[in-house]
């Protein structure tokens, strides 16, 4: 089994997800349509959607010990990614700038701490698994 995974793919993974979120500011600042402001905010639903899936799975392959507490987060930011959707696409709420700061901020403090952390022990744990063996 090959065990490298190039850490630059989750840092990639992770730009594409601050890069909707950052458009999604930008249609909510600069007063989009709302077709276009919805394809944003899907876009953003199903990718991290798709990237959490994948980050836990590599935590689960690693046996990260704070997995329960990270994956929380992940199911807590897609719970509210969720909502506003609901909220935007079927009650005709409409998207705030303010509504897409808070996914922002969440997704920068999250990558820069909980993501972090897992990366460097995933990274460790990539040496000690190849030194094994």
């Amino acid at each position: 089994m090959n065990l490298r995974l190039d850490l630059n793919d989750i840092d990639a993974e992770h730009h594409v997800q601050l890069g909707l979120t950052q458009a999604l500011c930008a249609a909510a600042s600069y007063g989009a349509d709302e077709t276009r402001t919805q394809e944003i905010l899907d876009q953003l639903v199903v990718y991290s959607d798709m990237h959490f899936l994948s980050e836990q799975l590599l935590m689960r392959l690693s046996g990260y010990p704070d997995y329960d507490s990270h994956a929380l987060q992940h199911d807590d930011l897609m719970e509210q990614l969720e909502t506003v959707n609901q909220q935007y696409s079927s009650a005709g709420e409409p998207f705030t700038l303010l509504k897409a700061k808070a996914i922002l901020e969440f997704l920068v403090n999250h990558i820069g701490a909980h993501d972090r952390r897992f990366i460097d022990y995933y990274r460790d744990w990539v040496r000690r698994s190849a030194a094994d063996g």
